[in-house]
């Protein structure tokens, strides 16, 4: 009898576990997607940053706007990544509408 109450628990954790991946909303998915596309464009900008600055062939005004850039990127991203670990729907709501203007 205990071991039928020990597989119980076992199938009903592996049951909450489901339960809480298939709780988030579509919503909130798909800022998960937008939360990595906005990571790779980090990582494109402090390349860009980078190679500039090694070459030295472009003006300061030219670094500082795209460091200002990967500034707002890295604040926005952030604040995408709380709301999508707090399951908000309507911060991600809004954030993918404000996603959907950019582009």
């Amino acid at each position: 009898m205990k071991i039928w109450k020990i597989i119980l628990g076992f199938l009903s954790m592996v049951g909450a576990f489901f339960a809480v991946g298939a709780s988030k909303s579509k919503e909130v998915k798909e800022l998960g997607k937008v939360i990595k596309e906005n990571k790779k464009e980090e990582k494109k900008v402090e390349k860009q940053i980078k190679e500039l600055e090694e070459a030295k062939t472009a003006s300061k005004k030219e670094v500082s706007n795209l460091k200002r850039k990967l500034t707002k990127t890295k604040k926005k991203t952030e604040q995408m990544e709380e709301a999508y670990e707090n399951d908000e729907v309507e911060s991600a709501e809004e954030f993918l509408r404000k996603f959907a203007k950019n582009k």
